[in-house]
């Protein structure tokens, strides 16, 4: 067996986190749906992010000494705190009260084009026409696995994706701007203050104009395994697992692997709602898995220089 080079197992352990985090997107995506009836957008996102903030506060308190955060640092990573886990759990939420979990879901793929954008406007990083097609090759997989349920009938729906792409710009956001911190400080450290401050922001939301205080906490008991659910592996684990990535990998090559989260729903959705797998969702998934694969690849380098 060849040795892999550490550059090249980073890499690779990055891309895996990325894809573990944005499968558990898609499946976030459905359990979303289900639970969303029992309550409000801010007090679902209040309670998801609040009991995965706590959790991962404990794991850091266990396992991690925290690390000292220059004032002018802190500032700015408590503002995207604040941005992200704040913004980006309602607005996801609020979307899928208007639309299905396989058109919020395709929308979400369109992350990926978000992050490019910001990305070379804060010259984070350059976009190379190998990426580019990485990035066409994969939006056109997700597009031809969820073509076929792209014009379902559903209330509201383009209010909803009006909030599903509001949600997206937050996320890219986060990815191009909280990189550098999430390197510098460790990503457990940073991911816990900025979700404790967003949960923080969106209770005080949830009791003041949403319907924390006037019936929406009363789950159900399927509601609360649903919204546990939803909190530790689909809020705390996929958190971590994406802002690991970052460390590894550039925010494009993980951005990329969002093409996977349609592609979760659709599956779960066959799965719990029995709805036929067909081809068209085969050669998507294949096409996707292509585009992360071209993303991250690297031309090999002339091992010697030319000689005159």
């Amino acid at each position: 067996m060849l040795p892999i080079s550490p550059s090249l197992r980073a890499t690779l352990t990055g891309v895996g986190l990325a894809c573990l985090s944005t499968s558990l997107g898609g499946v976030t995506v459905v359990l979303t749906r289900f639970v969303i009836v029992e309550t409000d957008a801010l007090t679902l996102a209040f309670v998801r992010y609040g009991i995965a903030s706590l959790f991962l506060a404990a794991v850091l308190l266990a396992t991690t000494r925290i690390p000292r955060i220059p004032r002018r640092d802190l500032i700015i990573i408590s503002v995207l705190g604040v941005i992200m886990f704040t913004g980006f759990p309602f607005f996801m939420a609020r979307a899928l009260e208007d639309t299905t979990a396989a058109r919020g879901a395709l929308i979400f793929a369109t992350m990926p084009l978000a992050t490019i954008i910001l990305g070379a406007l804060f010259r984070v990083e350059s976009l190379t026409w190998i990426k580019s097609i990485a990035v066409a090759i994969a939006m056109t997989g997700t597009a031809l696995a969820l073509g076929e349920r792209v014009g379902a009938a559903a209330p509201d729906a383009l209010r909803g994706d009006v909030f599903m792409f509001a949600a997206i710009l937050v996320a890219a956001a986060y990815n191009v701007l909280a990189r550098r911190y999430l390197i510098r400080y460790g990503v457990l450290a940073i991911t816990v203050w900025t979700m404790l401050l967003g949960s923080l922001v969106l209770m005080v939301l949830a009791f003041t104009i949403g319907g924390a205080g006037t019936g929406a906490l009363d789950f159900s008991l399927r509601g609360w395994i649903i919204m546990l659910a939803l909190a530790i592996p689909g809020a705390a684990l996929m958190t971590f697992a994406y802002g690991k990535a970052l460390e590894l990998i550039t925010p494009m090559s993980a951005a990329i692997t969002v093409g996977l989260n349609p592609l979760t729903a659709i599956l779960l959705g066959a799965i719990v709602l029995s709805e036929p797998v067909t081809v068209r969702v085969v050669i998507g998934f294949i096409l996707t898995v292509v585009g992360i694969l071209l993303a991250n690849w690297r031309p090999r380098r002339a091992s010697r220089a030319s000689r005159v």
